[in-house]
C-alpha cells in the first residue's frame, strides 16, 4: 500500500488490489540480455528506460533526469518526497502529472532510483519482486561521459550499498522476497 500525492491537485490515491509479482527494471547494461515485452507483470522502470519502454510506473528524481522527461513530452512520473520539493517550482521541469512518494525512512528520500522503485513496490503491496538491471557499477545504458563530466567513476556504488539497503527495505517489509537476477551486482564479481 502507498500514498502519493498528485503534482496539481494534492488528492491522495491508494492502491491495495494488486498482483503479487512485479519486476523493478533498472538500466545496468545486462538489461539487454531481457525482452522487456515478455515481463507479464507489472513493472517499475527507473529514468531514461521510458525512451525504449513503458513500464507500468515510471520513477525518477535527478534533476537533469526530469528535465530530460520535460522536453520529451513524459506525461507522469513518481518522485521521491525530497525530490518532488525540490523540483516541483521548478521552471525547466513541466511534468504534467509529478506524484510524490513518500517513505518510512525520512532517508530513503536520498537513496538510488532503483533501490526507491523497490521501496515503492513494496508499499504498493507486491511481495515477489524480480530486479533486473541492476549491475552496479558506474556505467548505465544512458548515461555516458560528457565535455564536463569525463569521468563517471563518482557514480560507482559502493558493492556493500545494496545489502544495507536491502536490509532496511526488509526491516520495513518482511514479507517480501526480492529476487535477483544472475547479473545482479556483476560490476563486483
Amino acid at each position: 500500500m502507498f500514498n502519493t500525492r498528485t503534482k496539481d491537485k494534492g488528492e491522495i490515491l491508494v492502491m491495495q488490489d494488486v498482483a503479487l509479482e512485479c519486476t523493478v527494471i533498472g538500466n545496468g547494461h545486462s538489461r539487454r540480455k531481457h525482452n522487456l515485452e515478455d515481463i507479464n507483470h507489472p513493472t517499475f522502470g527507473c529514468n531514461q528506460i521510458y525512451t525504449e519502454y513503458q513500464p507500468s510506473w515510471l520513477i525518477a528524481k535527478d534533476r537533469r533526469v526530469l528535465e530530460q522527461m520535460t522536453r520529451d513530452g513524459v506525461k507522469q512520473v513518481y518522485v521521491p518526497m525530497m525530490s518532488h520539493r525540490a523540483h516541483r517550482e521548478t521552471s525547466t521541469i513541466n511534468i504534467p502529472d509529478m506524484r510524490e512518494i513518500r517513505f518510512p525512512l525520512f532517508r530513503m528520500n536520498s537513496w538510488l532510483t532503483g533501490e526507491i522503485a523497490i521501496v515503492f513496490a513494496a508499499q504498493m503491496g507486491f511481495k515477489n519482486i524480480n530486479v533486473i538491471g541492476f549491475d552496479g557499477g558506474h556505467t548505465s545504458m544512458y548515461r555516458g561521459n560528457t565535455d564536463t563530466n569525463s569521468s563517471m567513476i563518482h557514480c560507482q556504488v559502493p558493492k556493500w550499498r545494496y545489502e544495507h539497503t536491502f536490509d532496511k527495505i526488509y526491516a520495513h517489509y518482511p514479507d517480501i522476497n526480492i529476487k535477483t537476477d544472475k547479473d545482479f551486482l556483476r560490476t563486483y564479481k
